[in-house]
């Protein structure tokens, strides 16, 4: 696929919208297509954190996976979505596992590349890093309502239950 073909790509990806080619141009010098079957892990909950992935087709899952209880989804993410951030964030390891759940295909960049580039162009860096905010900022959401959903007013700080906060040093 050439770099033109990852451009148009780039250009119908919903976090990139509206931005224009003059700051899309240097994503796809460093970008590449990649295609999962169902059923395929993109990335495990520890992996080293390389690859940041744009969603362009299929939805994948996002799972955590803990000792004693196994994987659990949490999320599923679809066409047009970050996907793999905490590599554009600069931290060491992913932070959950993908799995394709239909054929997908993504737009694959190297973080160390992305961050160089969000340094080198103030503009995209200022818009990419926006976007993605808003993103984590959803699913941050999300993932506090399934835990209303599940824990309901089991969860600690819940309006029927009393929380004491400890008071600091007097002054």
């Amino acid at each position: 696929m050439t770099e033109e073909d990852v451009l148009q790509k780039l250009r119908s990806i919903h976090l990139l919208d509206k931005l224009p080619d003059e700051l899309l141009t240097p994503l796809s010098e460093i970008s590449r297509v990649e295609e999962f079957p169902a059923g395929a892990v993109i990335f495990r909950q520890g992996d080293p954190a390389k690859t940041v992935f744009l969603l362009t087709e299929g939805n994948v899952s996002l799972e955590i996976c803990a000792p004693g209880v196994g994987c659990r989804r949490i999320l599923t993410v679809a066409p047009g979505e970050l996907l793999g951030w905490s590599p554009a964030l600069d931290l060491d390891r992913m932070t959950a596992t993908a799995r394709a759940l239909s054929m997908t295909r993504a737009i694959a960049a190297d973080g160390r590349q992305l961050l160089a580039i969000c340094e080198q162009h103030p503009r995209f860096g200022y818009e990419f890093m926006k976007r993605a905010a808003l993103a984590l900022s959803r699913r941050l959401n999300a993932t506090r309502l399934q835990l209303l959903d599940v824990y309901g007013g089991q969860m600690a700080g819940a309006p029927d239950e009393s929380v004491s906060i400890p008071a600091g040093p007097a002054t």
